[in-house]
């Protein structure tokens, strides 16, 4: 058997192969360097751009501040009236430059502010950066938001019942002190208010040393003195609003006891519906409050304002700082005690609100403007943001 040995295969057309191989890597790896360094290139601008957003937004927001502000100081050369639309700086016409404490202007805002009245105003701020420039600006941020003011009904009485009311054996309404939001009578009722045996209601009209006279029971009065005074639906909107952001928001029936306590602040308690309620509102839908023993913590005392869309029952041992507003029925037993104001709407019961406490040393009810007002230092004063109502727009 014969053996071949191997004979080399020598191929052409190969050789010079690897250069266009390493100029096709090169044209490859050059796009790559030219796209990183286009990129590199707008990083800065991007940067900047993102700081002056930053800016106009803080710009908008000091707008923001500064309407509130202008509100809150109606009296101020500065302030908003109340009495009035607002005029410049706030009707949209103004730029209104911000520079740093050694004069280098940052940008500015422009306001506009609509609407009259103390109780609700709308609001549009724009951030302008580096200033009014064109008609945006380099760099704009829009704000727009409901301005409200949380408003104190000043009821005509310590206790104002729109319908009958029933005040118990010795107990006692006190209104005589207190003359700083004018003078006010003890009780008010639209229906009959029924006074028993020692029970002593004295007003700031009456003669101080005689209690229980006409000008301390104000009964028979116009039903559309109540309603004018009480919370609008859209107050009531505002206030449950409020109260959702706080978390102290409720619904339906709600017990308020030494396990389940009542915190400080706005207080709301919607019908189970959470429906607004009218004089159609279903009697099972209405809300039904107690407030027992233990509910106001230690001190035994709540401060704020309690806003129930139903029925209240306080017949524990507290003492209840500010304003209590019941759009049904109000019965208060026990050693309960009132300072501030309290409203009962009668909306759908037709059996009288009660006031059945004595309180050891003190007046089951005791009028208060200052205490109904702030809510015992809990409800802010000044003009504040709708809960809900904020808007944000970039340009």
């Amino acid at each position: 058997m014969k053996r071949f040995a191997a004979i080399p295969i020598r191929t052409s057309g190969q050789r010079g192969a690897v250069l266009p191989l390493a100029m096709l890597i090169l044209v490859v790896l050059s796009g790559v360097l030219l796209g990183l360094s286009l990129l590199t290139g707008r990083e800065p601008l991007i940067a900047s751009n993102h700081v002056m957003l930053v800016q106009a937004q803080a710009l908008a927001e000091a707008g923001l501040e500064r309407a509130l502000w202008a509100l809150s100081t109606p009296d101020s050369p500065d302030g908003i009236p109340w009495s009035a639309r607002a005029a410049a700086p706030y009707d949209g016409t103004q730029f209104i430059g911000v520079a740093t404490e050694f004069g280098a202007m940052l940008g500015g805002f422009r306001l506009t502010v609509t609407g009259e009245g103390d109780r609700q105003r709308e609001l549009t701020a724009v951030g302008l950066v580096p200033g009014d420039v064109g008609p945006l600006g380099r760099a704009r941020q829009d704000i727009s938001a409901t301005l409200i003011r949380l408003r104190f009904p000043a009821p005509p009485a310590g206790l104002a019942v729109r319908g009958n009311l029933t005040i118990g054996d010795g107990v006692t309404v006190d209104a005589r002190t207190d003359g700083s939001c004018g003078d006010r009578a003890g009780t008010w009722s639209s229906g009959v208010t029924t006074v028993g045996a020692g029970a002593q209601i004295q007003g700031r009209q009456g003669d101080a040393a005689t209690p229980n006279e006409p000008a301390d029971i104000h009964q028979h009065q116009a039903v559309g003195a109540f309603d004018d005074l009480a919370f609008s639906a859209a107050e009531l909107q505002a206030l449950k609003a409020v109260a959702r952001v706080r978390g102290t928001y409720y619904q339906g029936a709600v017990t308020f006891d030494a396990s389940r306590r009542i915190p400080d602040g706005v207080i709301f308690v919607d019908t189970f519906s959470g429906q607004p309620i009218t004089d159609a509102t279903p009697i099972p839908d209405l809300a039904s409050v107690r407030i027992d023993d233990g509910a106001a913590g230690p001190g035994g005392s709540f401060r704020g304002w309690i806003i129930v869309n139903g029925s209240l029952s306080i017949a524990g041992e507290v003492t209840l700082q500010g304003l209590t507003h019941v759009a049904d029925r109000l019965s208060q037993t026990g050693g309960a005690r009132l300072v501030g104001a309290a409203m009962a709407g009668h909306v759908r019961s037709t059996a009288p609100s009660l006031v059945d406490a004595r309180p050891a040393g003190h007046a089951a009810l005791e009028w208060s403007c200052e205490a109904g007002r702030t809510g015992g230092g809990r409800i802010p004063q000044r003009w504040m943001v709708k809960p809900g109502s904020y808007r944000e727009g970039a340009g």
